[in-house]
């Protein structure tokens, strides 16, 4: 997973790391400004009487024995000149940085942090009452990027599907077109009473992702991660440990862990509608 990816913030589809370079850059934006503003501090009257008496900020420039301090304030703002078309549009932008809420570093990152486009399925992938695991496992398999061993051939390795052995395992075949998965899928949905039609990860996703914060939604959205999370796990257990288990016999442990995680929010079970 791409580094810029995982910086970005969950409803854009990454893990709301934060990204460093970013961060330094708003840091170092706080100066600039600073520096803008004649802020009355020993550094900045320093600055302006041995750099600056000749000019402004925004007409500075490094030297090859500028302090790398220096360097990073005269690059970040030769960068956002060259951005937003000019050190008046950049004084607007600082300004409006200093006004909102929130502090003007946090607004800087904000505006100097990767950007991305807004996912559909946040609430989803990321629901509160799923154990972090699962909500990981699911995330990842929203990118494809779980290791299937379709995206193993560079290794030479067996590419059938661990489950069936009659087609080559992908992220498409692995949680829905598979036999084995299927069933675990189809045990699931009819004990939690969901009639939608499933065919892929994303469409499951979709049909899921409604914003109700109820219980049966909430618990679904559960179900959802936890499926793909014990798919995932007996995949890896019958490579890596020999062991192999029925359907059935997994779809017991959802069963199990569901009424976990429903006993530790809701204490009355006969709230949910499932196949009792």
């Amino acid at each position: 997973m791409a580094w810029k990816t995982v910086c970005l913030p969950k409803n854009e589809g990454g893990l709301g790391v934060l990204d460093i370079q970013a961060c330094n850059n708003s840091f170092i934006a706080k100066q600039l400004w600073s520096i803008h503003l004649k802020q009355d501090s020993i550094w900045i009257r320093w600055l302006h009487h041995f750099y600056l008496h000749t000019h402004s900020i925004w007409n500075a420039q490094s030297q090859k024995t500028s302090s790398p301090l220096w360097k990073s304030i005269i690059l970040l703002k030769d960068q956002l000149v060259g951005a937003y078309g000019g050190h008046s549009q950049v004084i607007d932008l600082m300004t409006d940085w200093e006004r909102r809420g929130g502090g003007f570093t946090s607004n800087a990152y904000a505006s100097l942090r990767p950007q991305g486009s807004a996912v559909p399925w946040e609430k989803t992938v990321w629901e509160q009452w799923s154990l972090p695991r699962y909500n990981f496992i699911l995330w990842l398999a929203m990118f494809g990027k779980l290791r299937t061993r379709d995206r193993l051939r560079f290794i030479h390795t067996d590419t059938f599907c661990i489950f069936c052995r009659h087609e080559e395992e992908s992220h498409e075949h692995l949680f829905f077109g598979c036999t084995w998965t299927s069933s675990l899928w189809n045990k699931t949905k009819d004990w939690l009473r969901i009639n939608r039609h499933m065919t892929t990860l994303k469409s499951a996703v979709r049909g899921l992702s409604t914003r109700g914060k109820n219980l049966e939604a909430r618990m679904r959205r559960v179900s959802l991660s936890m499926i793909v999370y014990l798919i995932w796990d007996e995949s890896n257990k019958r490579i890596f440990e020999g062991k192999s288990a029925l359907p059935a016999l997994v779809f017991r442990k959802f069963q199990i862990l569901f009424f976990m995680v429903l006993h530790f929010h809701e204490k009355n079970h006969f709230l949910i509608n499932v196949a009792w």
